[in-house]
């Protein structure tokens, strides 16, 4: 609702700043209507009364809702005493030091998501070229998985590698 809201006054802005540019150039068919407009309103004072009370409605409702916090998607594990909840942050960082480990694997970019079955983890990450892909994300997927399960207690139903570049480690190697 709010976006609607959002996008309607966007429009009224819009079609004012339209309407006022052409009456500046001196297109006079926007006065003209607008001289219309404001008779109509002098005439009919009942649909006046509908019309400003739909737009002070319109108006208010923006400061009647409280407006949404962003919230930190944070992930549920539970032990003996109770829940313990993580930031993404902090499982963003496991899977970092994890991914870190595994020789080849270079510039980790975790993202994550909750699903009915588990954790999916989608891992961006850059190898060095000298490593052979297949086996390097197997391990990779292996250890994030293993890792997560380990420090978190949250199940992790799928890893997925993204590899993204092999060039900046070749750039270097080349100096």
């Amino acid at each position: 609702m709010e976006t609607v809201i959002a996008y309607l006054v966007g429009v009224f802005f819009i079609i004012a700043a339209g309407w006022i540019l052409a009456i500046t150039v001196g297109w006079n068919l926007p006065y003209d209507v607008l001289e219309q407009a404001l008779f109509w309103l002098k005439i009919h004072p009942w649909e006046d009364v509908v019309l400003s009370a739909c737009l002070l409605v319109l108006g208010i409702l923006p400061f009647l809702r409280p407006r949404s916090q962003r919230h930190e998607q944070t992930f549920l594990t539970s032990s003996q005493l109770g829940e313990v909840r993580m930031t993404g942050d902090a499982m963003q960082d496991i899977i970092r030091r994890s991914a870190q480990i595994l020789p080849g694997v270079q510039n980790v970019q975790p993202n994550l998501r909750q699903r009915e079955d588990g954790l999916e983890v989608l891992v961006y990450v850059q190898l060095k070229p000298e490593f052979i892909i297949p086996d390097t994300a197997e391990k990779l997927q292996g250890k994030v998985k293993e890792d997560v399960e380990h420090y978190t207690g949250i199940k992790v139903a799928e890893v997925k590698v993204l590899v993204r570049s092999l060039e900046a480690a070749r750039q270097s190697r080349v100096r």
